[in-house]
């Protein structure tokens, strides 16, 4: 099945977050969007049948989470990354943001210090702050355009009585490393030692660019996968995140009881009716997708770069291991926090989602989603372009 992701699709007047709330979200109604995590391309056919499918029964009735869900999930975990776990290890969940609050309350108490790495995603550092606990910060240390991590300072924090989980992004958003095998061990090593919990954020893992592999971080040692809760979810690689569905997967049992308990409490263990016919569908019907798709991404990511570097030097791409997001540093524009972003979103009127919003380290960067049409992409760097020759850059 041939997709086409050059085709552009009317996306205004579908309550589309990242098209029709633009001008709340980011604060310019007529900014072009390339911010939030969605693509501008077609769902895989399989997961509109089946959503069709399920839509022809004139009842929408409360669902409950079926074998299919968590076999979908092994299978294509084992397949993909090479990481074979047990159906029982997978626990359904509405989305890995809500999941995150979950986890938080589920391993953590008030006071209790939770380590992040900045920058990154947001919601890790809402889930923290939002249910009284306290962000231990081991910002990444950037240099020569890449990101590394700061393991003397991860001891130390990792060290703390107070410290009790760690949330880790892999592949991490925004910054689009692909953490290595050597790297993991070293995260694992030193959160066993402590006691700290990691919580490993793998929502991005399909979408690998350049022939860099995935490694998720249980598959390394089974003292590892019992120490760790990991997130997995098809909504990035196939674009179904209104469906809201995840698989969470949780080898040791004391851990998962504490997590379900926790779903108990809060009563948060409803899914859309949707959700796990699409979510099937997608792990075992669209691996073709998955592969016309990572090739296409490759080439937006060259086309993004080769444009910067000829016309916009003075923005330099932080070259990505994976996902659709690109972290751009500026700071050779001298522009940083809030002129930075009124420099994109009102003058060349371009929503990116800014740097500062993913913590302090990120104040000279934006991150622009280039999940769009080539020639979207195109049309959002020529309107930069020409605010950056205003600008006389």
């Amino acid at each position: 099945m041939q997709y086409n992701f050059d085709e552009i699709i009317e996306r205004r007047n579908t309550q589309s977050s990242k098209w029709d709330n633009v001008g709340a979200r980011v604060g310019n109604p007529d900014a072009l969007p390339m911010w939030v995590a969605d693509t501008d391309f077609r769902v895989p056919y399989p997961v509109l049948d089946a959503v069709k499918a399920r839509a022809e029964h004139p009842i929408f009735g409360y669902p409950f989470v079926t074998q299919d869900f968590k076999d979908a999930t092994v299978n294509w975990v084992k397949k993909r990354h090479g990481y074979e776990m047990k159906p029982e290890w997978v626990v359904f969940a509405t989305g890995i943001v809500p999941v995150f609050n979950t986890l938080v309350q589920a391993y953590t108490n008030p006071g209790d210090e939770v380590i992040i790495q900045r920058p990154v995603y947001h919601p890790f550092g809402f889930a923290i702050v939002d249910n009284d606990r306290v962000i231990s910060d081991n910002s990444l240390i950037y240099k020569d355009g890449k990101y590394t991590i700061d393991f003397e300072d991860l001891e130390r924090r990792a060290a703390s009585p107070k410290a009790k989980l760690m949330i880790l992004c892999n592949p991490h958003n925004p910054v689009g490393r692909a953490w290595t095998e050597e790297e993991l061990r070293g995260i694992s090593e030193i959160c066993l030692k402590h006691n700290v919990i990691v919580i490993c954020d793998e929502i991005h893992s399909d979408l690998m660019l350049f022939g860099h592999k995935h490694i998720p971080v249980a598959s390394l040692d089974e003292r590892y996968a019992m120490n760790t809760v990991t997130c997995y979810a098809p909504s990035k690689t196939f674009n179904i995140a209104g469906l809201r569905g995840s698989g969470i997967v949780v080898p040791n049992p004391e851990i998962r009881a504490k997590l379900e308990f926790q779903f108990k409490k809060n009563r948060s263990i409803q899914q859309n009716v949707f959700a796990i016919p699409a979510y099937v569908a997608a792990y075992e019907k669209c691996e073709d997708y998955v592969e016309q798709l990572l090739p296409y991404l490759e080439g937006n990511v060259k086309f993004l770069d080769n444009f910067l570097k000829e016309k916009m030097p003075k923005i330099k791409m932080v070259q990505p291991e994976a996902t659709y997001l690109m972290w751009l540093d500026c700071s050779e524009t001298g522009l940083s926090g809030d002129a930075l972003a009124h420099f994109f979103v009102q003058e060349a009127k371009v929503a990116i989602s800014r740097g500062d919003g993913f913590g302090p380290e990120g104040a000279d960067f934006v991150r622009l989603n280039i999940g769009c049409p080539r020639s979207t992409l195109d049309k959002g760097l020529n309107m930069v372009l020409e605010q950056y020759q205003k600008r006389g850059f």
